[in-house]
């Protein structure tokens, strides 16, 4: 029974709008740069988001028992972008005052060709959408640092950059394959469905998400965080991505060369397309297994795209204040 309602997730998931990390991957990303930022820089930050419009009803209104309520807000502040979606079936319907901030993209998809596809594919005719997530992420950085904005646009303009910053460093949401049955793309990886470490179904866009884990409270972000912190491979020194790619387009490419090169790569991944598995034409029993090796270097990949997230975050808003 739990297998099949995860196989039915997994094929209602590629219809919607892909979010990016999970709470758990949002929040930690805030995280790392919460922690190398110093007091006066925290104590702005806390200043700023009591002037967001939903401070009350999303920022804090969870804040975990003896959890600072500035540290939760700007941490929530992460995840603000995915909690302004509308309801989906089965949930309670959120009013249009939060809805109506569900404008925002939270992605670029870059088009690449597998290589086998490259003769009679072409990319000369794609078109990437505009308004897009680097440039939504670069508008939010001139309002926040932007004296004369109003102190609620720019409460909003940072929980957009504290957003954006996690989705750009997830891999699928800067790639789109192209295909010659879809020469308009895939979109961001989820009609492709896999079967993870676990045996259930997923789709890939899904499967990248919850790469970080399930637990998404307080604690499990101090987990992860502590874990990533601590890694001798993720200090500043050791990443020469970060050291090297400094302005916006060049890191959203460092992501888009990471879902080319490696999350969607022929030689380390197989999938299903879920409309063929809806369908019957493919049956769920032949949802193509991720490989153990897969497994583990999401897991690499994930961890360093995180790290870099936080560091590039703090960067960024050392300008703000």
């Amino acid at each position: 029974m739990q297998n099949t309602l995860y196989i039915l997730i997994a094929l209602l998931l590629w219809t919607f709008p892909a979010a990016a990390w999970n709470g758990l991957g949002h929040r930690t990303v805030a995280e790392l740069a919460w922690r190398q930022m110093d007091a006066a820089e925290r104590q702005a930050a806390a200043d700023l988001l009591r002037q967001h419009p939903h401070y009350k009803q999303i920022l804090t209104a969870q804040t975990p028992p003896g959890v600072d309520t500035n540290h939760w807000a700007f941490l929530t502040g992460a995840v603000w972008l995915d909690l302004v979606r509308p309801a989906k079936q089965g949930q309670p319907p959120k009013p249009r005052s939060i809805t109506k901030y569900d404008v925002y993209p939270h992605a670029i998809g870059h088009p690449f060709r597998r290589p086998a596809e490259r003769g009679p594919v072409s990319l000369d005719k794609f078109v990437i959408a505009k308004p897009n997530a680097e440039m939504v992420l670069s508008n939010a950085l001139v309002t926040l640092r932007k004296p004369k904005a109003s102190a609620r646009d720019r409460a909003v303009s940072l929980c957009v950059a504290l957003h954006l910053f996690g989705d750009l460093h997830q891999p699928l949401h800067t790639a789109n394959l192209v295909t010659r049955d879809k020469p308009k793309g895939h979109g961001l990886g989820g009609s492709f469905l896999v079967r993870d470490e676990r045996g259930e179904v997923a789709n890939l866009h899904t499967y990248w998400d919850y790469a970080p884990g399930a637990d998404s409270s307080y604690s499990g972000v101090m987990a992860l965080a502590d874990s990533l912190a601590a890694a001798p491979e993720l200090q500043p020194a050791r990443l020469p991505e970060y050291q090297q790619n400094r302005a916006i387009p060049a890191w959203v490419q460092e992501t888009y060369r990471v879902a080319v090169d490696f999350s969607y790569a022929e030689n380390r991944v197989k999938w299903a397309l879920a409309t063929d598995v809806k369908s019957g034409k493919v049956p769920t029993s032949a949802v193509p297994a991720l490989t153990a090796d897969y497994v583990r270097d999401t897991q690499t990949a994930m961890r360093r795209r995180l790290a870099i997230a936080g560091l590039r975050l703090r960067d960024a808003l050392k300008q703000a204040w």
